[in-house]
């Protein structure tokens, strides 16, 4: 372990000279673009691109980028408006069909559902009645049988 060490710390020192390289060469680069040795970041356009100190003036570039980008939105927003009026009849017409749909179909699922239960009743009745008779006959035989 102990060999490991030194080399370690000259790989360190490495790292930190490096480091120390970079910041200096930082440095110089910075003090080259105050000097003005490094040209001029607009290409010597200085701020007439519209974008700087008076870009919030209002006759400035980028006021009237804003303005337009303002005009095309509210245009957009116009048409927008315009188009969903326009769709909205129709989506109506639609949905009242859904709904009338719908409720036609709810209807026939209950007028199939008090059909069958009536049938289901009329049958039982029936069934109930067969039996009563049925009961009814045997007694009715039972005590007309004459036992010899």
């Amino acid at each position: 372990m102990a060999p490991i060490l030194p080399i370690l710390g000259l790989l360190g020192a490495g790292v930190a000279a490096n480091e120390l390289k970079k910041a200096g060469q930082n440095r110089a680069i910075i003090e080259m673009f105050k000097d003005g040795r490094l040209g001029s970041p607009t290409g010597g356009f200085g701020y007439q691109t519209g974008f700087g100190p008076g870009m919030l003036l209002p006759t400035s570039g980028y006021q009237s980028i804003l303005n337009y980008n303002q005009q095309m939105s509210d245009q957009q927003r116009k048409a927008l408006v315009e188009n969903l009026l326009a769709v909205e009849p129709i989506t109506d017409r639609a949905k009242k069909r859904d709904f009338e749909r719908n409720m036609a179909a709810a209807r026939f699922r209950t007028q199939l559902g008090t059909q069958q239960g009536l049938t289901l009743q009329g049958q039982m009745g029936a069934q109930k009645l067969a039996q009563d008779a049925q009961r009814a006959a045997g007694t009715a035989l039972a005590s007309n049988y004459q036992y010899q």
